[in-house]
């Protein structure tokens, strides 16, 4: 069963361009790992969050093929992970609700504030691109 891997994330205001293309080369630096399909950063586009967010997806071929790839990971930069391995702050996604915008960038060296992630398997799926395009 499928799994996608979702985060998403505010850039340090200023910071949004260099964050997309460091979310994108991320992204790509991950193509050799067994089971990865790929992934996107998509940008909120409505002003209903707040500035620049970001949106994150890894798909894998499946959950273990996604665990995998968090050992690898996890005492690198990245944006999954705190850069201070001894953060085990939570995710600041309450800040779209309660209007705060004093933010903590601990993601990407610094560059970014991790809002909210969430690990899912494909439950249902439906497309209507033929069959192997995408």
């Amino acid at each position: 069963m499928k799994r996608r891997d979702i985060f998403i994330f505010v850039p340090q205001p200023g910071k949004a361009i260099e964050a997309k293309a460091y979310l994108g080369d991320w992204l790509r630096s991950l193509g050799e790992h067994p089971g990865y399909l790929g992934g996107s950063v998509l940008e909120e586009t409505a002003g209903e969050l707040l500035p620049d967010t970001l949106v994150m997806l890894l798909e894998f071929e499946s959950t273990e093929a996604a665990r995998a790839l968090w050992p690898k990971i996890e005492n690198t930069v990245n944006p999954l992970y705190p850069d201070d391995k001894s953060d085990k702050s939570p995710d600041q996604g309450t800040a779209f609700f309660d209007g705060s915008t004093d933010l903590n960038y601990t993601r990407g060296n610094g560059l970014l504030a991790r809002m909210l992630h969430i690990h899912a398997a494909v439950a249902d799926e439906f497309s209507t691109e033929p069959a192997g395009v995408r």
